[in-house]
C-alpha cells in the first residue's frame, strides 16, 4: 500500500471516528429528552385520571347550560 493510500485511509478513519462521536452525543441527548417526555406523559396521565375521577357529570350528559 502506498503512502497516499494509507493517508487517505487515515483521513477516512478520523472522519468516521468524529462522526460516531457526534452520533453518540445526539443519541444521548435524544435518550435524555425521551426520558423527560415519558415522565411528562405519566404526569399528564395521572392528572387526567384525577380529573376524571373528580368529575360529577357523566361524559354522556349535556352540561347544565344546554
Amino acid at each position: 500500500m502506498s503512502d497516499l493510500q494509507i493517508q487517505d485511509l487515515q483521513i477516512k478513519q478520523t472522519f468516521l471516528e468524529r462522526h460516531v462521536e457526534e452520533q453518540d452525543r445526539v443519541i444521548y441527548a435524544m435518550q435524555s429528552e425521551l426520558a423527560k417526555l415519558r415522565k411528562e406523559i405519566e404526569t399528564l396521565k395521572e392528572q387526567a385520571s384525577a380529573n376524571s375521577d373528580d368529575s360529577d357529570m357523566p361524559a354522556n350528559e349535556k352540561p347544565p347550560h344546554y
